[in-house]
Parts: structure tokens; C-alpha cells; sequence
């Protein structure tokens, strides 16, 4: 995969933002609540250069909680660049990163100064993907609606105001800090 021309080909975030419509408001929402003020402190001045390609698509409910958390994390930190793909448009890169062979988003794939990668995160955090693996088996059987799951995890996100987002992006950002 050339993630050098899918990185110059991505969106700015203010594109991206221009795509959520009627979703605006829950992005600004979730902005305004996170609690990224530690994590941000941990990152500033200790970052060599990343770009990161975020796969999404405005429509996604894990997209509208958790991009804006990720943005207010790294704003002003200029080692690092956000571009943004979407899902859909872009198959390819897609299926270079299944999450247990589907297609989940968001995803963050972190990318060195030569656009090389060095880690992905994603579709949500840990925390937050273990309650829709307690549910998932019903869901797919039929006994529950995913908007089950959904309701809960929207929740989680309310609640939690974005720490643990940071947290876990915080960490794998940090660590392709780290040389082997």
C-alpha cells in the first residue's frame, strides 16, 4: 500500500467536519466534554513526527465520539498531522485493517515520517468494545437490536468524557515514540 499518496489524497480535518451535517453538533458536543488536559501534557514537545490516516465515514456514532476527543488531544501539537479517508472510497486500505475481518471504523493507522506504519488503533476502546462483545452473540442472533449496544456504549462515552480514549491513543501515539 502507498500510504504516502493515501495520506496526500486524504482530507483536511476541516473537510471532514464539513461531511458531518447534521452531526455537527454531536462532534462539537463530545469536543467540548473531553477531558484530554493530562494527555495532552504528556505528549507535547515528546513527539517526533507522525501523520495519521483516520478511515471513517461521517455517519459513524464511535467516529462522532471519538474524533473530536482525538483532535482537542493533538491540537497545536505540530509534530503531528490528522488527514482523514473514508471507508468507503478507499476498500483497499480497508481491508488492510479488519478488525476480526470486518470493516469497523474508525480506524487510526499511525505512520512515521516515511509513511511507513507503525501501529492502528481502533474501531473504539477497549472498555467500550467489551460491551458490545457481551452482547454481540445476541445481537447476531437476533434476540437483542444493535441499537441495544449502541444506547450503551453512547453511554459509556458520555460518562467517561473522553479519558479513556485519550488514554489508550495517548499510549500507542507515545509508543511509536519509542526506538526498538
Amino acid at each position: 500500500m502507498d500510504y504516502k499518496s493515501k495520506f496526500a489524497a486524504a482530507m483536511s480535518a476541516d473537510t471532514f467536519y464539513d461531511l458531518l451535517n447534521e452531526n455537527r453538533d454531536l462532534h462539537d458536543k463530545h469536543a467540548q466534554r473531553a477531558d484530554v488536559t493530562r494527555f495532552r501534557k504528556q505528549l507535547l514537545g515528546t513527539l517526533p513526527t507522525r501523520r495519521i490516516l483516520i478511515l471513517t465515514e461521517p455517519w459513524c456514532s464511535d467516529s462522532i465520539a471519538i474524533v473530536p476527543v482525538v483532535l482537542k488531544m493533538l491540537e497545536g501539537i505540530e509534530s503531528v498531522e490528522t488527514r482523514f479517508l473514508l471507508r468507503d472510497e478507499n476498500p483497499d486500505l480497508m481491508d488492510l485493517h479488519l478488525t476480526r475481518g470486518g470493516c469497523a471504523i474508525p480506524k487510526f493507522i499511525f505512520l512515521d515520517e516515511d509513511y511507513n506504519v507503525l501501529a492502528e488503533w481502533g474501531p473504539r476502546p477497549n472498555a467500550i468494545q467489551d460491551i458490545y462483545e457481551a452482547m454481540r452473540a445476541d445481537i447476531e442472533a437476533g434476540r437483542i437490536p444493535k441499537m441495544e449496544a449502541t444506547k450503551k456504549m453512547r453511554s459509556f462515552y458520555g460518562r467517561d468524557r473522553g479519558r479513556t480514549i485519550a488514554e489508550e491513543f495517548c499510549r500507542i501515539l507515545l509508543n511509536t515514540a519509542v526506538k526498538p
